[in-house]
């Protein structure tokens, strides 16, 4: 049978380009560092209320997940995304906050629940630990969590976007608000102090 050697070497050169282009595309992809495992420790603070938080990178599907439920594992578990300490007492949706720690966590819409935002209190290792570690987006809500208030949330979908969690605490008349702003969702929650 007749063989042309110029195909078998175009042949060979495009197996060769192919692979080095392969090879070439996983190192970036190697290289790409993963936000998500460079999330840090944040804090905002206004006299004796303060947020820590981790700086999440905005995941829309991940928040849509939670907006409108699903079976997906995004679905199914509770989003602790703040540790709030407060100084002095207050309350929030009618309940009274005794200064201490507390988790500010989400829990994702069910076909029979909407979504909510439920404020428990815990109790950290020690004096000034938090249940938040850096790099840990999946962090679980503490095992000593109880709930003091939980409410129906919706967040506003407004501009502008923000590639990672932010969270401001802010004087607002006889108590603060902790504005959440994640991505294109906003949400401002009110702490009355007593």
């Amino acid at each position: 049978m007749y063989s042309n050697p110029k195909i078998h070497t175009r042949g060979a050169a495009l197996v060769i380009a192919v692979a080095l282009f392969a090879c070439a595309f996983t190192t970036a992809l190697a290289q790409t560092p993963d936000k998500r495992k460079q999330t840090t420790i944040q804090t905002a603070k206004d006299g004796s209320v303060e947020v820590r938080y981790l700086n999440l990178p905005w995941g829309a599907a991940t928040f849509g997940y939670m907006e409108n439920g699903g079976n997906e594992y995004y679905s199914t578990r509770t989003w602790p995304f703040a540790h709030l300490k407060l100084e002095k007492d207050a309350t929030w949706a009618d309940k009274t906050l005794t200064a201490g720690n507390y988790v500010l966590y989400i829990t994702p819409k069910s076909a029979n629940t909407p979504m909510t935002l439920t404020v428990a209190s815990f109790t950290p290792a020690h004096h000034d630990d938090t249940f938040l570690v850096a790099g840990d987006v999946f962090t679980e809500t503490p095992k000593d969590a109880a709930a003091v208030a939980t409410v129906p949330v919706t967040f506003d979908k407004k501009a502008p976007v923000v590639d990672a969690l932010q969270i401001e605490v802010a004087k607002a008349g006889a108590g603060h608000d902790i504005v959440v702003h994640y991505g294109d969702r906003w949400l401002t929650t009110h702490l009355a102090e007593k």
